[in-house]
Order: C-alpha cells, then structure tokens, then sequence
C-alpha cells in the first residue's frame, strides 16, 4: 500500500500528524486523490460526528467595522453611508428566525479594536431582555471584548464566541489584515477560554501565496487543535469582489478551499466544522462532500444590499433589511445526499 493511502487508512481511526497534513496537501493536487481524500473525510465526519445535521441562523452587520485599514479582502464597510442594524432591526431579525423553528444563531459584525465588547453586551441583553431566552447566541464581533464582558455573555448563555484568524502566518496577516493584531486575537481566544466559553474560528482559503499556502494551512490547522476549548472553525473562500484591494489577487478554487475542509477533519475530529464567506450557491454541496458538519445555515439576515440579486420566496426585502432563507432548497439537497436536519 502506497503512503498516500496508508496515512488515509490511519485517518479512519486516529487523528493524522502535521507532516502526515502537509503531505496530503500535496498528493491531493491530482483530482483523483483529491476524490479520495474527501472520501476519506465524510467517512470520519459520519462516523464520529454522525449523519444528523442542526438547522443554524445568522443576522450581519450587527456592529460597524472601524478598522484602518479595513482588511484587503472585506467587500464590507466601503460604501459612505453603511450602517450597521438597529436593536430593533436585530429583534426583528431574532423573531424571524424564531418562527422558523431554527434554535441558534450568530451574530457576526466588525470590529474596534481593544473595545470592552460592551455593545455586544448590550445586543445580547436586549434579545434575552425580548424574551429569547432558549435561543443559542454565537457571537462573531471580532478580537474586542474585555474578561468582564465575556463573563457576562457567559451569564446571559452565551456558549460560544469568536476569535477569527483567517490566517497565522504573520506575514500574510499583515499583509491582508494591516488594520488588525494578530497577537490580539490570540490573546482573545485564550480569554474566551478563561472565561468558560467556547472557542470559535475560521480560516480564508486561498490567501497565501503558492509558495506557503499549504504550510501556512497545517500551521493553522495544528495552532487552533491546541485550544482546548475549541468548539467550530469555519473555512471561507477568497474571491475577488469588486471593489477591494485585492481585486487582482486569483479566486480561491473549489478544490483547494474543500481539500482544506477534508484535511481539517482528519485532525479536527469531533469539532463543528463549516464554511462561510466566498461559497457561492454554484459550490454546494462541495463543504458537505468534504467533510463540513454538522451544522447546516438556513436563514442569513443582513441589511439590504444596494443591489437586488431577485426576490423570490428565498429572498425577501422588507423595512431595508434582506431575510434570505433558504431552509426549503436546502432540505431538498441535504436529502439527496442522505443527511437529516433536525431543528
């Protein structure tokens, strides 16, 4: 039996080795062992994670973003006149999502940088202060909240906040993110663990050059595996917006951002793996074929953009915020591939 296969044939019962990663990067270069690899990854994700996926929310765009400058990648923030939502507009958005059925959410916004987090805190009150009390709450609002705060989102049933990375190789970091601080949010994820919550995160595939992406992607891979309060780690996918700086830099491509999910499951066994930003509705169910789980989004909240894409019954437009649900098409899809939802 070849290495190759013999590192997979390990994987289906015991967790691979950062050399055992990078290695498997490279082989899988050919799609044929690229076909493998994620083979290899659903069997993991099913058989220690099991087949049963939970339905999740988002609501965007809960905080303005005051980095300078803000991240070369981020199609968000560069248009005069952005605002972020409203507390009533986020009620409104909790309420929608609630009479859907779904029983978590997240909250994502920007970031101000060695902020006490305490506009966070008052989100999170007032949604409990409404009455959503048995909801779960992922925040995603940057590496700026103080110890305190943390320990009160905690009290408030909070169970899990974020500290997105994107990227470890400090070179790159600063490269794409010159506005924010590595070793801060390094900092803030192991606060969030001192405070008694779990740790969220997420990688951006293709933001490396050619010649360190790989190595930079096991560093990742092996740097969050030693939180061990670690509970999620999302993968999203560069793509040239219009608009960024970035612009010139080449689309992550399906292959390599899915090879990324599988390999991350090899290691990171037992954690919610997902995807967000740069998967577009063309890529599904790519993450789901690698081995991402077992949480599937069906309801995205964010204020209306200043372009329509269609209203239909996904979309709605209403009161300038955008309720893009799409828990219908996506039950259809997830049945074909075999996977249940459970609210």
């Amino acid at each position: 039996m070849a290495r190759f296969e013999r590192i997979l044939e390990k994987s289906k019962n015991e967790a691979i080795n950062e050399e055992e990663a990078w290695y498997i990067f490279k082989e899988t270069e050919q799609e044929e062992k690229a076909t493998e690899l994620l083979q290899t990854a659903r069997f993991v994700r099913e058989k220690v994670m099991g087949n049963t996926f939970k339905w999740s929310g988002g609501i965007a765009r809960v905080l303005r973003c005051n980095l300078k400058p803000l991240c070369q990648y981020c199609p968000y923030w560069r248009k005069k006149g952005d605002e972020p939502l409203g507390i009533e507009e986020i009620l409104k958005g909790v309420d929608y999502i609630a009479r859907h059925g779904l029983q978590e959410f997240h909250l994502s916004g920007g970031t101000t940088l060695r902020s006490d987090g305490s506009d966070v805190l008052e989100i999170v009150t007032a949604i409990r202060a409404a009455g959503y009390n048995d909801m779960e709450l992922d925040i995603n609002c940057g590496a700026a909240m103080s110890f305190d705060t943390l320990k009160e989102l905690k009290q408030l049933g909070v169970k899990l906040v974020r500290s997105v990375f994107e990227t470890i190789n400090p070179q790159v970091f600063n490269k794409v993110k010159p506005g924010d601080d590595l070793e801060e949010k390094k900092k803030f994820a192991r606060l969030i663990g001192e405070a008694g919550l779990g740790l969220g995160t997420g990688i951006m595939a293709g933001l490396s050059p050619n010649e360190t992406k790989y190595q930079d992607y096991v560093d990742f891979i092996f740097h969050i595996k030693h939180y061990e309060h670690l509970k999620s780690v999302y993968v999203s996918k560069f793509f040239p917006f219009n608009g960024i700086p970035m612009k010139d830099h080449p689309s992550c491509s399906d292959w390599e951002a899915a090879r990324l999910i599988a390999v991350m499951r090899l290691v990171l066994r037992d954690k919610d793996i997902g995807w967000a930003a740069g998967w577009g509705r063309d890529n599904y169910p790519a993450p789901l074929m690698a081995g991402a789980g077992n949480r599937v989004g069906g309801i995205h909240i964010n204020r209306t953009p200043h372009y329509h894409v269609y209203q239909n019954e996904e979309y709605l437009y209403e009161d300038n915020m955008e309720f893009h649900n799409h828990m219908e098409s996506t039950s259809k899809k997830l049945k074909e591939l075999g996977i249940e939802i459970t609210l």
